[in-house]
């Protein structure tokens, strides 16, 4: 009874000494503004710091991973832009480059395509924009 009693003690300790952290922690919210045409469904959007060697001696850099469907009848190629508050913004195209020589590189109608795009900066922002648009084959 004794050995219950001094586990539930040292159980409640610790939860009224954890709190304030995890009330902080719940209270970080991150605010996402997402700018997005008909003719595409943003399926996932992941942000994660990554070590890259060549951003200044190899501190972590803010990454965000985009994945998109087009659910248009046509074949269509998308760019995407992410932008953060303190003016860090990275863009790139949805397909970057044609599957096989000669093709145009486009998502066919149903088909998902994803990017990685590296931000030069070491801090979560409080917030960011996503904004994917149909772009011109070429």
């Amino acid at each position: 009874m004794k050995r219950l009693f001094y586990v539930l003690a040292i159980g409640g300790v610790i939860l009224v000494l954890a709190s304030p952290v995890l009330l902080k922690a719940a209270g970080e919210k991150q605010g996402i503004s997402l700018i997005a045409p008909p003719q595409v469904q943003v399926l996932q959007i992941e942000y994660y710091l990554k070590v890259i060697k060549q951003f200044a001696g190899g501190k972590p850099a803010l990454h965000f991973e985009v994945k998109i469907k087009n659910i248009s009848e046509k074949a269509e190629r998308f760019s995407v832009m992410v932008t953060t508050p303190d003016g860090a913004s990275a863009a790139g195209f949805i397909p970057a480059k044609a599957k096989k020589a000669g093709d145009l590189p486009v998502l066919q109608p149903k088909e998902e395509g994803k990017i990685m795009l590296p931000l030069m900066t070491e801090n979560f922002p409080s917030s960011f924009a996503v904004e994917v648009e149909t772009a011109p084959v070429e």
